[in-house]
């Protein structure tokens, strides 16, 4: 036997013996985890054996704090890992760790603060956007209507106003109009008959120059009296003078159709009804007009008796 052989023997039995006496003489039962004196192969295996066992601690607390949820709902089946003696798995020193879990630690659950809500419009949900849109949409008709309501009701107002304003010159213009007409019972016409109804005898006997266009042709007043004859026309005239223009303008004209040599183609003088000028009191009367052509008047004229004035006027020849 070599001498290295012989010092390893006699280590080896000097620590069993040293281990059988304190065994007799310790005064309490020592843990299995208290360490053993070992010939050095012996130590490395155990040394191997016990780093193994604290990576399987560590991997069972990770196990208990998974980092990812899918990891926490689908736990590794069993068997996948390698076997342990410490644990009926095993887990190899080469074996790859997750580095971003902490042993012992809890594991943070992903956030979900960055994703956007599923349904949401603008950062409101469905039901407040459309809530949103439609009261804008009632807001807006509301709006829409009320001006249109006034826009209208100005129109109404214009409308009225105007109406009112048409309605009082319609009612000034009849008022003219009555004011300019004689009623039944007047018995002033002066405006009419060149005052013959008011001062028959300061009129009577001036003449008048019929309307020049016509020719020159003039006649000769007489209040209060008619001509003589049947009329060769019936007319309505505004007033005295221009049924005596009517008078001039039928000498003008009518011989030009009929021929000079006919009698009833001259204007001899005319008679004139104040009474008569509107055309209701005509009506009423019966008459179809307020100037009366009259043939050429020979001798005095007569006296009127129709119940109302009337005034003559003679051509001057």
């Amino acid at each position: 036997m070599s001498n290295s052989d012989s010092r390893t023997k006699y280590a080896y039995t000097t620590i069993m013996n040293a281990q059988e006496n304190n065994a007799h003489q310790a005064p309490e039962v020592i843990g299995q985890d208290y360490p053993e004196a070992v010939v050095p192969h012996q130590q490395h295996l155990q040394q191997q054996h016990y780093q193994q066992y604290q990576q399987h601690q560590q991997y069972q607390q990770y196990q208990q704090y998974p980092s990812k949820p899918e990891d926490a709902q689908h736990p590794p089946p069993p068997g996948s890992g390698p076997y342990s003696a410490y644990s009926g798995s095993q887990l190899d020193p080469t074996s790859p760790r997750p580095q971003n879990a902490t042993i012992g630690g809890p594991a943070q659950a992903p956030s979900d603060g960055g994703k956007k809500k599923k349904g949401a419009i603008c950062g409101c949900s469905t039901l407040v956007f459309v809530l949103c849109v439609i009261i804008a949409l009632l807001s807006a008709a509301v709006i829409g209507l009320a001006a249109g309501t006034g826009v209208e009701a100005s129109r109404a107002n214009t409308a009225d106003e105007r109406v009112a304003q048409l309605s009082s010159s319609l009612a000034a213009a009849t008022a003219t109009a009555t004011g300019d007409a004689p009623s039944a019972s007047s018995t002033s016409f002066a405006r009419l008959d060149r005052n013959c109804s008011a001062d028959p005898s300061a009129v009577t006997g001036t003449t008048y120059d019929a309307f020049s266009l016509f020719g020159n042709w003039s006649f000769t007043i007489q209040c209060n009296k008619d001509a003589k004859g049947g009329p060769l026309i019936a007319l309505f005239a505004p007033d005295f003078d221009t049924c005596m223009d009517h008078c001039a303008s039928y000498n003008q004209y009518i011989p030009n159709l009929f021929g000079s040599n006919d009698t009833n183609t001259t204007c001899g003088g005319i008679s004139f009804i104040p009474l008569w000028t509107p055309k209701a009191e005509a009506l009423k009367g019966s008459a179809p007009g307020n100037c009366y052509l009259k043939p050429t008047q020979t001798g005095d004229l007569d006296t009127p008796n129709i119940g109302t004035e009337c005034h003559a006027a003679v051509l001057n020849t």
